[in-house]
Formats: C-alpha cells, structure tokens, sequence
C-alpha cells in the first residue's frame, strides 16, 4: 500500500528527475575521465544538464513552498533538493577544474572515484524511484541508502590514500594543486550523495509502518 496520495505525485516525480539528471551528469563526468578529448564540447553539454537541473530543483522548491501538507517534513524536503543540486554543482566542477588547470589525462585513481561516484548515483537514483511507494519498497530504498554509504566510505579512503600518495611522490607544487583539488571536487560530490541518502533513510524510519 502507497503511503502517499496522488496528490503528492508531482513532487516525487520532480524529485526522481533531479536525481535523473544527476545520474546524466555523472556519465558525462565518466565520459570526460575515460576520453580525455573534446573538453568544451563535454564541458557545454554538462552546462546544459545542469541548467535543466537547476530548472527542476527551481520548480520543486516552489512546489514545496506552495502546498499546504507535504508527503514528509518540510525541512528534509529543501534539503533533499539543496543537496541533489549541489552535487550536480560539484560533478560540473570537476570537469571544470581539469579544463581551468589544463589538467593532463584523468590517472586511474580519478578514474576509480568517478566510477564508485557514479555508483552511489545510480542507487540515489533507484531510492528516489522508489520513494512514493515507501511502505512496499521500504527495505530496496534502504538497501540502496546502505550501499551508498559503503561506496562512500571505500571512497573516502581512496582519497585519503590518494593525497597521501601525492604528497610523497610528486615534487610539482602546481600539480599537487590540480590533483588535490580534483580529489576534492569528486569527494564533495560523493559527501552530497551520502548525505541525501541519510535523509532518504530518515524518511523511511519515519514516515513508512
């Protein structure tokens, strides 16, 4: 049985595209890391993405500050959209960096935490699917809310290890920085997608029976 009313169905619907085009964000990142060509063509396309993003959240605040009842707190609800955008922000902030520091090919260690990265979001995006059905769906939206949570855990210690590495072996200042800042860019995004799985999980504890 559905938790939620038909009423509701424009808001999960506005946030399962968020999360959809988060997704389409990250396969483009993962493009630009594994074809290190055509940057500005690559760079454009995400732009584009990330204004249709921007579009979507706009409408879903909106939505939120305009109804009466909402399907689950207000507060969670803007922090799910705040969220959802600012990882979209910091996937087009990667490719930023790599462009604005005109970063050489993405090594392997870029290209394994875009991968885990794009991972966790193919799992919020399966959570958020699955949402407006919360008490049927309750354990598949958990297990997807857990397995983002240990691809965040197994990429935060790539990045630590990685930046340790990178302070022992390279004696260029300037692509310690390019790198570091990298590592940086692709962490936040994945902090963010853990941090909307908390939430997500949250929802589950307290509105499903």
């Amino acid at each position: 049985m559905r938790l939620f009313g038909k009423k509701d169905d424009h808001i999960f619907k506005l946030f399962a595209e968020s999360a959809r085009v988060v997704v389409r964000g990250g396969e483009i990142l993962q493009g630009v890391v594994q074809d290190y060509t055509n940057l500005d063509a690559k760079m454009a396309q995400l732009t584009a993405m990330e204004h249709e993003g921007d579009a979507i959240i706009q409408e879903l605040v909106e939505k939120l500050n305009t109804s009466f009842v909402l399907p689950f707190d207000r507060e969670d609800a803007f922090q799910l959209a705040q969220k959802l955008g600012a990882t979209l922000d910091y996937i087009t902030g990667i490719i930023d960096r790599m462009i604005l520091y005109k970063a050489a090919q993405p090594n392997q260690t870029v290209q394994e935490m875009v991968s885990l990265l794009c991972e966790a979001l193919d799992e919020q995006e399966k959570a958020f699917a699955m949402l407006n059905d919360i008490n049927r769906k309750k354990m598949d939206i958990l297990k997807s809310c857990e397995t983002i949570k240990n691809l965040e855990r197994k990429e935060d210690t790539m990045y630590r290890n990685a930046v340790a590495y990178l302070f022992e072996s390279e004696q260029d200042a300037i692509k310690i920085i390019k790198y570091k800042e990298v590592y940086e860019h692709i962490e936040t995004a994945m902090d963010y997608c853990e941090d909307v799985s908390e939430l997500i999980s949250n929802i589950c504890i307290k509105y499903s029976s």
